[in-house]
């Protein structure tokens, strides 16, 4: 094949790789959103329910910012072309994690046991890489699988048209640490080969782990001098088990740190994918569930425009999402059904 269709069938991957990033990132955000500020853990003055497993899914959230980001810089470094401003490339819930409409499928649901379970499901190892030896993404049945073939393809176009032939794309456009808010990992601007597989192998390492779900730690240290941080599986695995994994605790044994404690019934009643269409009949909670659309539009339309040759602007993402933050908890507050069900966002794209 020639390099331009290669090149193509690259990019398209790509794509889909930031797509899954990009379902990830409202999954757990709504679940931190549903968290009530009250609630009781049954130990002596906690400062506020459910502080600890809110902070978790929050981490694992920004850490999937920086997976996003990663993926899109490799896509730019071979001169591939990133959409986050068209319908089609943003993702609408309920919806399929991965391309192949295997694994789980994603809902927008409030904080509870099965939807950690499902977050759970999301980052689960290993990979079983047996299902995509032959480098097909479109069967892969997790996330490391995915990664999997696109390493693959990567190797596959450099060893048949060279590495310079490949990584054509514009350097400036690269996302560098400069322009990245968030903490949990290193973002890499991609050159060539070798960058590009170091973001893959955070990409997935930060998510199933370093040995793909066998050792708990992901070789990043933790923000303030406080060890090493584990991998998304285990993290919300701490959750549901309520103790902490340590670095060296393996998949398939008991975490042995200290406890993580959660109250289950410390949240807000959200509907199940909540929708503005769908609150139609209530002109205010709909206005304002709108509102919230506009906000998530705008991010998008951001990021779309710091992967689009203004780096710089990745920084005005981060108040944007301050202010999504903001509007989804009034969102969650708001009663909409006689079951008591709440308003919440819907994460739907409106450009």
């Amino acid at each position: 094949m020639s390099l331009e269709r290669d090149r193509a069938a690259l990019a398209e991957m790509l794509r889909a790789a930031m797509k899954i990033e990009l379902t990830t990132i409202p999954l757990y955000a709504t679940a931190c959103y549903t968290i009530s500020e009250v609630g009781d853990y049954a130990r002596i003055a906690p400062a506020e329910a459910n502080a600890e497993p809110r902070e978790v899914i929050r981490q694992v959230m920004l850490e999937e910012m920086l997976h996003l980001s990663l993926a899109g810089n490799i896509l730019n470094a071979i001169g591939g072309g990133v959409i986050l401003n068209r319908s089609e490339a943003i993702p609408a819930y309920p919806c399929a994690i991965l391309p192949s409409g295997k694994g789980p499928v994603a809902r927008l649901r409030r904080f509870s046991k099965d939807q950690v379970r499902l977050f759970r499901e999301i980052e689960r190892a290993p990979a079983n890489y047996e299902k995509v030896k032959d480098g097909d993404w479109r069967k892969a049945e997790t996330i490391a699988g995915f990664y999997h073939c696109v390493e693959l393809a990567l190797e596959a176009i450099v060893k048949a048209h060279g590495e310079k032939a490949v990584f054509t794309g514009e350097p400036s456009w690269q996302i560098g640490p400069e322009h990245y808010w968030g903490a949990g990992g290193e973002m890499i601007p991609v050159k060539g080969l070798k960058c590009a597989r170091r973001a893959l192998a955070m990409i997935v390492e930060e998510g199933e782990g370093a040995d793909l779900g066998g050792r708990a730690g992901d070789g990043d240290p933790i923000p303030g001098g406080g060890g090493e941080d584990v991998a998304h599986f285990f993290k919300f695995n701490e959750i549901l088990l309520a103790r902490r994994y340590r670095p060296d605790d393996r998949i398939g044994h008991p975490p042995t740190g200290g406890d993580l404690v959660t109250d289950w019934s410390a949240v807000h009643p959200m509907q199940d994918d909540p929708r503005a269409e769908e609150c139609a009949g209530l002109p205010e909670v709909e206005a304002r569930m709108l509102a919230f659309d506009r906000l998530y539009t705008d991010f998008l339309l951001t990021l779309h425009a710091a992967f689009n040759g203004a780096p710089e602007r990745l920084k005005e993402s981060a108040p944007t999402m301050i202010a999504m933050a903001r509007a989804a908890e009034a969102l969650v507050r708001i009663p909409v059904n006689a079951a008591g069900e709440t308003a919440g966002p819907g994460w739907t794209f409106r450009g």
